[in-house]
């Protein structure tokens, strides 16, 4: 876990697919379509690796812990988790979004990692 490691939520960053397809490709990242119905947020957790989310629709509710308080990420955000920032995700209905890794290895394992109690 990297306390300083901040979640940074971008509404409007894009507006159309081919957009967050360019930008993936221009930063040589891993794409992952992901189609999901609502769910509940998992506990507060972080990653050994980053992650970038590009909501492509439907809407998030992320929250950062102590760094982001929860905020609504909907169709045009993009959000980057850096590796080590505090975090979880829900959603009230279906969201299709884009997750972009910097390789294939981290798009097939991406562990959650515990969060200590006092971050």
């Amino acid at each position: 876990m990297n306390a300083r490691a901040k979640v940074i939520v971008a509404p409007g960053h894009f507006t159309s697919k081919a957009e967050v397809l360019a930008e993936i490709a221009r930063d040589d990242l891993w794409p992952v379509t992901v189609h999901q119905g609502g769910f509940s947020p998992a506990p507060l957790h972080c990653h050994d690796a980053p992650v970038r989310i590009y909501v492509l629709s439907g809407a998030f509710l992320i929250n950062g812990g102590p760094s982001l308080p929860p905020v609504s990420a909907s169709a045009g955000t993009r959000i980057d988790i850096p590796a080590g920032a505090i975090h979880t995700v829900s959603a009230e209905g279906t969201v299709v979004t884009i997750a972009a890794f910097a390789s294939s290895a981290a798009a097939a394992g991406l562990p959650q990692l515990p969060v200590p109690e006092n971050p």
